[in-house]
């Protein structure tokens, strides 16, 4: 993999990225240049860091998120509990703000982020998620926690909470035993025509039995599942706000593919070559995806020996020899 990667680096460069070392390679994506560097590398590494978006996370941000509770905390590894916590906060606050009445999870997975919605937030949820085998784990999971969550459960204060039953959301009903819930149905939303039109037939069941403002949520949506969820957003507009955090960035097909997303911006993607050339390889979107620039990541990182290092550069060629072998075995399957 990093053979293949320098030879499609630049030339002029090529020598003088293979002789950096750990610390100093480490130190580039910060803005590091060297004086010996060729004029071309020093303005493209200067160039990249003024590029890079701030990263702080605002205030709110920290104080909207939310606690777990018995119904919600089981199975989540450390990460995940953060990643969960963190983002229903932000969902809670938009949905308050909009006056959303319902939200769509989208590649809800087994449903941990919907169940904390509902069960912690007050927040009805409809997950969609391509795999059977999983919506029907999370339903079972969301009927466990609601075993154990507070029986008095009500909607949040200022949230138009509606109902989910089937594969549809309905207006809330009041009283006891009507709070929020969170269904998962099985949805492969992947930009074909058929897809479009299921998802289109959800939201119009939705909009005909009163709810008309939604909000759309999706954690780690991979590659192309990311631009179909922005056209989603786009192009309905029941749909009043998105939360999302994209991943895998390198899996999005590039515009030689059919339907190709990469890049999202036209302007960009106007200055590309003529169709049916690769403009960028799927090594280099992997590494542009790397979390180097993350304060804390970057912390841990440079704090590794070189052992570690060393250790990491295996796993990581390992993983794309493996990589590259299932991938072959399942070219010859078919």
């Amino acid at each position: 993999m990093t053979y293949f990667f320098f030879c499609s680096t630049h030339s002029e460069w090529r020598d003088h990225l293979l002789q950096l070392n750990y610390e100093e390679m480490n130190a580039t994506p910060f803005g590091r240049t060297k004086d010996t560097w060729p004029s071309s590398l020093n303005e493209f590494v200067t160039t990249s860091d003024k590029l890079c978006l701030d990263r702080t996370v605002p205030e709110w941000v920290k104080e909207a998120e939310v606690k777990l509770g018995l119904g919600t905390r089981g199975g989540l590894s450390p990460k995940k509990v953060h990643e969960v916590c963190r983002l229903a906060g932000v969902v809670k606050c938009m949905c308050l703000k909009m006056s959303c009445q319902a939200v769509i999870d989208i590649g809800s997975g087994l449903g941990y982020l919907g169940r904390c919605l509902a069960l912690e937030c007050g927040v009805s949820v409809m997950g969609v998620e391509a795999k059977q085998e999983l919506t029907e784990s999370a339903q079972r999971m969301m009927e466990d926690g609601r075993r154990k969550a507070p029986s008095n459960l009500e909607p949040c204060s200022g949230i138009a909470t509606s109902c989910c039953h089937g594969d549809r959301l309905h207006p809330p009903k009041h009283g006891p035993g009507n709070g929020p819930s969170n269904v998962s149905v099985s949805l492969c939303l992947d930009g074909t025509a058929q897809s479009c039109e299921q998802m289109k037939g959800l939201l119009q069941q939705s909009e005909s039995v009163g709810v008309v403002r939604l909000g759309v949520v999706g954690l780690h949506c991979c590659g192309d599942l990311t631009p179909y969820t922005q056209k989603l957003f786009l192009s309905h507009p029941s749909i009043r706000h998105l939360v999302l955090v994209g991943c895998c960035y390198h899996k999005m097909r590039q515009p030689h593919a059919c339907g190709g997303h990469f890049p999202l911006s036209a302007l960009v993607k106007g200055l590309m070559p003529a169709q049916g050339q690769r403009i960028v390889s799927t090594l280099a979107l992997r590494l542009a995806a790397q979390e180097t620039r993350e304060s804390y990541v970057s912390v841990r990182w440079r704090k590794q020996s070189n052992g570690n290092h060393s250790n990491h550069e295996k796993q990581m060629a390992f993983r794309a020899i493996a990589e590259a072998v299932l991938s072959a075995q399942t070219r010859a399957l078919h």
